[in-house]
């Protein structure tokens, strides 16, 4: 009897420890998150020369191409820190590029979280923090 109850509280110790991990975020491969005023793109790039990803691409694109021109600010984290990217601000989008050899591997979450103020339209877009695994599937 003292055998059945062991198994029992160890069965329903590993359910509750599998209910309360948080399921993993979607994967960077063609990742795409909507916002009111615009989305934002991660994709992982492969290298022509060898074949293997090498570059984690970020592109925030701001619906009213009027609006780009503005004030930018945003963050990227790495498994919780930050990083400082190289950054292209373009005409309808933000735009930066992280190579594998700045530190980021298989199995990482990157997040992204911008605002972009516009004086023409006097508005404040905003990208809510959005997640994905870097991941080749």
């Amino acid at each position: 009897m003292t055998t059945g109850l062991l198994v029992i509280a160890s069965l329903l110790t590993t359910a509750t420890a599998a209910a309360a991990a948080p399921p993993l975020p979607p994967p960077c491969i063609n990742y795409v998150h909507h916002e009111p005023g615009g989305r934002v793109e991660v994709d992982l790039r492969l290298d022509p020369r060898t074949g293997t990803f090498t570059s984690l691409v970020v592109f925030w694109f701001i619906n009213d191409p009027g609006a780009a021109p503005g004030f930018y600010n945003w963050s990227h984290v790495l498994n919780g820190r930050p990083l400082t990217p190289r950054l292209d601000i373009k005409d309808d989008n933000f735009h930066t590029t992280f190579r594998s050899q700045e530190g980021w591997f298989f199995g990482d979450t990157y997040k992204f979280q911008a605002t972009h103020y516009s004086p023409v339209t006097r508005t404040t877009y905003i990208s809510a923090v959005n997640e994905c695994l870097i991941t080749a599937r």
